[in-house]
């Protein structure tokens, strides 16, 4: 399964929470970690890599107001590299995240075969909190 690590966030609502969970259940992820719920709600991490960034993990960043966005992680766990949404609108089904993650981590790979100077620049998002460093309480709600 994955583990969780908590802060704060869309754990606090249920139907988040069972929403992120199928997601990540639908990809099989690694980790579900909470967010700062303004710029994102939860970080899903997969077991995926991409040797172009240094072998680190891919990922799946919701916000409940824009929807998923694919990235990877960053020096620590306070932040993300955010490389693209996933362009399949705010609450997709969680097979629909997992198809269209699945196809952009494929075409990335391509990339890192083919053509690496087409390799897409990575945005770096810092959790709100992240001044205190990750917050990890243990809450059982995730």
């Amino acid at each position: 399964m994955f583990t969780i690590s908590s802060g704060v966030g869309a754990g606090d609502n249920p139907d988040s929470n069972a929403y992120v969970f199928a997601v990540a259940r639908a990809l099989n992820a690694e980790t579900i970690r909470r967010w700062d719920a303004v710029t994102f709600d939860a970080v899903v991490v997969l077991s995926k890599q991409f040797r172009y960034y240094s072998g680190r993990h891919v990922l799946i960043a919701w916000n409940r107001y824009f929807g998923w966005s694919l990235g990877i992680e960053g020096q620590r766990a306070d932040r993300v590299l955010i490389i693209g949404g996933l362009g399949i609108g705010r609450r997709p089904a969680p097979e629909a995240i997992a198809d269209r993650t699945d196809e952009l981590v494929a075409d990335l790979l391509h990339l890192e075969y083919r053509d690496r100077e087409a390799f897409p620049v990575p945005a770096l998002i810092h959790r709100l909190d992240s001044d205190t460093g990750p917050v990890d309480r243990g809450a059982p709600g995730w």
